[in-house]
């Protein structure tokens, strides 16, 4: 029996992805350990010394957040699927599913003297997700284009233009941080913050 409604099997399948992907990030969180007989003051300086991990966490969860947004705005404008399209969806989800991992290394190294490298690395991470952004959307024009007839093809461009500027603006990032950490750091977020502006402004009807 053919597939009704694959659009909605693949957002449901991809939102699951997302929802645990977000969920995995509150685990590099760890309860820290305090003496019975330590004095008051120790419990609060340890969850203080944690300032790394929560960084780490509001900043990949904002990321996450973000390419749900897009992912979820974008899935609006199309009519079908294709096979092509969901293989690059997967590669996408695939991104999704490593970002544990990035937020790991930047918590545990972002205050030692491998800042430059747990940083850059990072950025790295999202030039990857950016570039499987981009195939990701290549793929809604062809082979099969999959927008709806009443959406202009200047809004696909768009999306495409979008999802690849992403790609230079982390890697300079990432070269940025390898040098400047904390610059690196600080553009990292102002991304994040022009991610979130772009879906806001988008034209799509969701």
């Amino acid at each position: 029996m053919p597939d009704k409604n694959p659009l909605a099997r693949l957002e449901a399948y991809s939102d699951g992805i997302f929802a645990i992907a977000s969920t995995l990030l509150v685990l590099e969180i760890k309860v820290p350990a305090v003496a019975p007989d330590a004095p008051l003051g120790e419990l609060w300086r340890r969850l203080a010394d944690l300032w790394p991990s929560y960084l780490a966490f509001v900043l990949s969860f904002g990321s996450i957040l973000v390419m749900w947004v897009n992912h979820h705005n974008s899935l609006r404008i199309l009519q079908r699927t294709s096979k092509p399209f969901l293989y690059a969806n997967g590669l996408l989800l695939l991104t999704i599913t490593f970002i544990p991992f990035p937020t790991a290394v930047l918590a545990r190294y972002i205050d030692t003297r491998f800042a430059g490298v747990a940083t850059a690395s990072y950025a790295g991470y999202a030039v990857f997700t950016n570039f499987a952004y981009w195939i990701w959307a290549a793929t809604m024009r062809g082979p099969v284009y999959l927008v709806r007839p009443d959406v202009p093809r200047a809004e696909l461009t768009a999306l495409e233009r979008r999802t690849w500027a992403g790609v230079p603006a982390y890697l300079v990032t990432g070269i940025v941080a390898w040098w400047l950490p904390s610059v690196g750091l600080g553009l990292l977020v102002a991304l994040w913050g022009f991610w979130i502006m772009l879906s806001v402004g988008s034209t799509v009807e969701t």
